[in-house]
């Protein structure tokens, strides 16, 4: 069988899972990280339930996670919306600019969920619920504190530019569940309280948010998204040993045996995989290009040399990689370019996402609608001359995947002109996107 139906077989077995854990086989036998001057021996997981550390405490609740703004950030990553998106939408219902929604104008929200019927009925039940202060109207406030929790963008407008959105079938509580107190510990203990965020990535935002405020929202993503626990756990310290500006939070061969012991070695080893992974992401050989289905060997950004990704690890390592950015991803970008860009870099991977990681790259496919890998090139050119630097050399490598004639993602982009509209209506959907065949360019 070839390489690429044996990728299409694996994405429809993916999609056809009922839930993200039994996506995923957990490995029955020891995988080995290694670097040119080392090997490391660790034991896959065999039982999730046992990855962590059993506290006897009762979990803390959601106040103590984050803080209610922070909540708040993270409800829109997991919606697809920013508050100022949801405002725009807001000023739109507002038809007659009072500063408030009243119940025939509440009406016009139907056109931003097409899969809902708006009856008088529904109307007025959503006037109940969104109208939190009972006064007959519904403000800007209360419009966005419904929206965050009760709705999900669809990635696309319809052919008058309305964004198009699903409603929730269940109310989107944020860290309900809160987080393990021995884990909160290890937080404090850490001082990542005390850590200001920051990002290297073109499209990324701080926010003003501390590193604990992102690896707890990383964490809560993972598990609305339905990864496994010791996946969760991984995601709440996945940046710790290094992360994307080089910065290190801890002394990784210090606290190696320690996570080791408190969070157990096949979480421990994600956390000491992922800063390699997140460095290998704009490469073609690295995490997130490379054909699927093998082990991959990328650079140890930690100890040097290079360190081999087990092909039963990937998957936790891909999503992780998607959380992080999705995390810090400025949502209000409709960027056709750089959508394509964040699009066409998570393409190949996608057979081995989770299905909420899944879902967000599918947004930036949406959203990049009528860009090209020319255009995406020229962009990232443009960026580095209007800032009076030089390319440095992993960016020119990654480049080089998006110039003609013989880049990857030119390679793609010719298969799916000349091979993905299988109908030939002209356009290609996302059922004969999916279905074309990326592997071949990569390999």
């Amino acid at each position: 069988m070839a390489r690429s139906t044996l990728v299409l077989a694996s994405a429809a077995a993916f999609l056809a899972a009922s839930g993200y854990t039994d996506a995923f086989s957990v490995p029955s036998q020891n995988h080995f990280v290694s670097t040119k001057t080392k090997r490391s021996s660790f034991a896959a997981p065999s039982l999730l339930t046992n990855s962590i550390r059993p506290s006897t405490h009762h979990s803390s609740t959601s106040l103590a996670v984050l803080s209610k703004e922070q909540a708040l950030h993270t409800a829109e990553r997991l919606a697809g919306m920013s508050r100022g998106e949801i405002q725009h939408i807001f000023e739109d219902l507002d038809a007659d600019g009072s500063g408030a929604i009243d119940l025939a104008e509440l009406d016009l929200l139907a056109k931003y969920f097409p899969g809902e019927t708006f009856t008088p009925e529904v109307r007025a039940k959503l006037m109940k619920e969104i109208d939190t202060d009972g006064n007959g109207e519904i403000d800007a406030e209360e419009f966005y504190q419904w929206m965050v929790v009760n709705a999900k963008s669809d990635g696309s407008a319809d052919s008058k530019g309305t964004k198009q959105m699903q409603m929730r079938q269940a109310r989107l509580e944020v860290g309900k569940d809160g987080i393990d107190p021995h884990l909160m510990e290890l937080l404090d203990e850490l001082g990542v309280g005390a850590v200001v965020q920051k990002v290297t990535h073109p499209l990324h935002s701080a926010f003003g948010r501390t590193l604990y405020d992102h690896f707890v929202s990383c964490y809560l993503i993972s598990k609305e998204w339905g990864n496994p626990e010791f996946v969760a756990v991984a995601n709440l310290f996945h940046a710790l040993y290094q992360r994307g500006d080089g910065m290190r939070a801890v002394d990784f061969t210090e606290y190696r045996p320690k996570l080791q012991e408190k969070l157990g070695k096949d979480v421990e080893q994600l956390i000491y995989l992922f800063p390699s992974a997140h460095k290998s992401a704009l490469l073609a050989d690295g995490i997130l290009m490379a054909p699927v289905g093998e082990d991959i060997e990328v650079p140890n950004v930690l100890e040097g040399g290079m360190v081999t990704i087990p092909k039963e690890l990937r998957p936790y390592l891909v999503d992780m990689e998607v959380i992080n950015s999705h995390d810090q991803h400025v949502l209000e970008n409709s960027n056709p370019v750089h959508n394509l860009w964040s699009f066409y870099q998570h393409a190949t991977v996608m057979p081995i996402m989770s299905e909420g990681a899944r879902e967000s790259i599918i947004e930036y496919q949406k959203r990049g609608a009528g860009a090209s890998v020319a255009d995406v090139l020229n962009w990232h050119e443009g960026r580095f001359a209007d800032g009076g630097k030089e390319i440095p050399e992993l960016w020119q490598k990654h480049l080089e995947l998006f110039r003609a004639p013989d880049g990857n993602f030119v390679c793609v982009e010719e298969n799916l002109k000349r091979l993905a509209d299988k109908d030939g209506d002209g356009e290609i959907d996302w059922d004969e996107f999916v279905s074309a065949d990326f592997q071949q360019c990569f390999v």
